[in-house]
């Protein structure tokens, strides 16, 4: 074994491992977003640079999130075993080949709501309508991204 192997697996395995660690910076980015957003609305405070960044940090992970996910499931998933030929039932065997498809599906709806969201906070002018409107479109999003991450858990 060498000291780089970049053979398929071990390729697989790193872009899974960006995979994941976007995915904690996301959530940490939309747990606060989340916060802010809440406290903006009841305390009614100003939308600062601080909510815009945290509003750029939630849209462009879930950019990364797109481009590594479809790398996973385009390039690599084959490779790894993960045709499902062979598996125990036929239910099983349908569940598991769908959901990736219905995974990209429902992301890329999550981010075209989170799309939205960005550009109807940035159009408001009013501080609280900006909260509101971050609240709603990227909740709607985290919940898309929350269902889709459970349907193999399930079905």
């Amino acid at each position: 074994m060498t000291l780089l192997d970049i053979s398929q697996p071990n390729v697989y395995q790193l872009i899974k491992h960006f995979h994941s660690i976007i995915s904690i910076v996301f959530l940490v980015a939309a747990v606060w977003l989340i916060y802010r957003s809440i406290a903006g609305i009841r305390k009614n405070l100003k939308y600062t640079s601080l909510d815009k960044v945290l509003s750029f940090i939630f849209i462009a992970n879930m950019y990364l999130q797109l481009i590594f996910g479809l790398v996973l499931f385009t390039n690599f998933g084959s490779a790894q075993g993960y045709d499902y030929i062979g598996a125990g039932t036929n239910e099983m065997i349908v569940s598991k080949r769908l959901w990736p498809i219905e995974h990209i599906v429902l992301m890329i709806f999550a981010l075209f709501i989170a799309n939205l969201g960005l550009i109807s906070s940035i159009k408001t002018s009013i501080d609280k309508d900006k909260h509101s409107k971050v609240l709603i479109f990227y909740s709607m999003s985290i919940l898309l991204i929350l269902i889709s991450l459970g349907v193999i858990y399930i079905f």
